[in-house]
């Protein structure tokens, strides 16, 4: 049975979700998170409250502006919905059942926990869009991890602050590999720092299985995006070249092949989010199989 605190955990994490809207829209083009207000970017009349009511007002108006009809993407809607449902699922992981000991740490802890879901939510989506993984989420949130990691009760601090150091060296190690072999970053230092905040909430352990799984779901999602391309005939719009992502930038690296190239932030924050919710034993126990150890 769903319980009233379960409806405000969804119904809280669903507005953190409109906001993140916000975030991965106007982050990435330097605006102001706060003014102007919520308004059409077609026509540019202001939203009001009640059109503006995180994924009941899309789904009355039917994903359009009140005032000029023009379609607002689904992925509005989407972000609102799936941030209300990982809220509610860290709410049911960390404050409930409701004990009066343990209520006020299993808060903190879900509140911590949420900027770490929420940050990888604004950070997938503004990679895919823009190919970059902003400072202004990727360095506030690895100081949050690891001070929450020493004052929350039952977190190891000094584990989750190894996780973010080596998280961030073995990226860091890859990227000067990077340098070494093609003359150019084969991973950007929005990576880095990515991997160093997944370090900082959950860890060292975890670190493994993260780089794992988002390698090979990395490879297995850009070999699915090109197959439905080569059938449908429309671009692939999860990949570019080098030479693209070079004219993005404003850089040159001479007469360098092109290669091609994907945003790779989406994967890792997949597979950190895997790792917060489903653990990461099972990965452990597969490598202790392969090795003929279990």
């Amino acid at each position: 049975m769903i319980t009233a605190f379960e409806v405000f955990a969804f119904t809280w994490g669903a507005v953190w979700g409109s906001f993140l809207n916000v975030v991965i829209y106007r982050l990435p083009l330097d605006l102001s998170l706060v003014t102007p207000g919520s308004r059409c970017s077609a026509c540019h009349t202001p939203i009001r409250w009640y059109d503006n009511i995180p994924v009941l007002s899309y789904l009355v108006l039917r994903g359009r502006c009140r005032a000029c009809g023009a379609a607002y993407s689904p992925r509005y809607m989407l972000i609102e919905a799936a941030t209300g449902v990982l809220t509610l699922v860290l709410f049911r992981a960390t404050v409930l059942p409701l004990d009066p000991d343990t209520f006020i740490s299993g808060l903190w802890t879900w509140l911590w926990a949420q900027s770490f879901v929420y940050g990888l939510i604004a950070l997938t989506f503004i990679d895919l869009e823009h190919t970059i993984l902003p400072d202004e989420i990727t360095i506030p949130l690895t100081a949050i991890g690891v001070f929450g990691a020493f004052v929350l009760p039952g977190i190891d601090g000094l584990e989750h602050l190894m996780g973010a150091v080596i998280g961030a060296l073995a990226l860091l190690f890859v990227f000067g590999l990077g340098w070494l072999m093609f003359r150019r970053e084969a991973m950007g230092l929005g990576d880095v720092k990515l991997v160093m905040l997944l370090g900082a909430f959950l860890g060292w352990r975890p670190l493994p299985f993260i780089l794992f799984a988002s390698a090979t779901q990395a490879l297995l999602i850009t070999a699915l995006m090109g197959l439905i391309s080569k059938i449908t005939g429309r671009d692939n719009s999860l990949t570019m070249t080098t030479t693209e992502l070079d004219a993005r930038f404003g850089e040159d690296y001479g007469d360098a092949p092109p290669r091609m190239v994907i945003p790779y932030g989406p994967f890792l924050a997949l597979s950190g989010l895997e790792a917060l919710l489903f653990g990461h034993a099972f990965f452990w126990e597969w490598v202790a199989r392969l090795s003929g150890g279990g």
